[in-house]
């Protein structure tokens, strides 16, 4: 283990209190001291039969702390030793907040690839809590994206299990560990056509440093498509380009995307904000140009 991710457990936990976490036997050490012999595969497994019992808020603090600590060793990838099946092509889990100017909502997001087909997909909190339970029809079966919608809030840290199933009945499962929600709003609207950007606060993450995805859809109901979108991973922009669309009104969002592993799962946490626009109300055009001379 780093000096760097000692120098951190104990900044979170004094060491008066590390002391005593390390007297017992339990898995909640066990995770501590595996994480501290740089077996983060075999830490993560503590924290998860952690998880199975019954733990007070101070202790599910600690399993969430102990958890980001353990991804920032390689960004996750080192957490999980279980591949997905060959049948399996990749699984992402989304975390998603949306802001509009009416509302902030919440959806939480399971998609994936697979040569031969997918059945069925289960998502449940521990002990027995189904979040999610769908039959895939054969049009997705190769190809899926489901939505867990109408959540009060963001779905909170703790365990949970995914469970699919291919359409050759072959089942693959995993224990799925969900770090803390964001607490902190780092993208937000300036005005109809820009945006802030909170600048990041860990230089040295492991992680890809965040991307922006931008998308332009028509108002008409069933424009599931975009008619415009880009990405950006570096020099974030923070205001609409221009783009050459007939004039009307249009819905336009704009994501701040994070991602982390589970092993071979991937995690993206993603912060939206998303409003109507009319195109154009002024003359784009002259406006770059004469950001541009400036």
């Amino acid at each position: 283990m780093k000096p760097t991710v000692f120098l951190f457990i104990a900044t979170i936990f004094p060491f008066g209190t590390a002391a005593a976490w390390f007297s017992g036997s339990d898995a909640l050490t066990s995770a501590h001291q595996r994480l501290l012999e740089g077996n983060t595969a075999q830490s993560f497994e503590a924290m998860v039969e952690a998880w199975q019992q019954d733990n007070t808020d101070t202790e599910q603090r600690h399993l969430t702390e102990l958890l980001s600590l353990a991804i920032s060793e390689d960004c996750g990838r080192s957490l999980s030793t279980l591949s997905l099946p060959s049948w399996l092509q990749a699984i992402v889990i989304r975390r998603e907040t949306v802001q509009t100017p009416n509302r902030v909502y919440y959806q939480f997001s399971i998609y994936g690839s697979s040569d031969t087909g997918v059945l069925n997909v289960t998502f449940s909190e521990w002990p027995e809590k189904k979040l999610l339970n769908a039959n895939l029809i054969p049009d997705n079966a190769k190809s899926f994206k489901l939505d867990i919608r109408g959540l009060s809030g963001a779905v909170h840290a703790g365990l949970y299990k995914l469970d699919v199933t291919s359409t050759e009945g072959e089942n693959w499962s995993s224990w799925i560990l969900v770090s803390q929600p964001e607490p902190i709003q780092k993208i937000s609207w300036k005005d109809s056509r820009s945006w802030r950007i909170a600048p990041p606060t860990d230089l040295k993450s492991t992680c890809p440093r965040p991307f922006l995805s931008m998308n332009l859809y028509q108002t008409d109901v069933g424009e599931d498509a975009p008619i415009w979108s880009e990405e950006k991973d570096k020099n974030l922009p923070t205001s609409l380009p221009v783009i050459d669309v007939p004039n009307g009104q249009y819905w336009f969002s704009v994501a701040l995307i994070e991602r982390r592993w589970q092993g071979a799962i991937l995690f993206e946490e993603v912060q939206r904000i998303a409003r109507f626009i009319d195109l154009p109300d002024v003359d784009l055009r002259e406006l770059s140009l004469k950001a541009g001379q400036e």
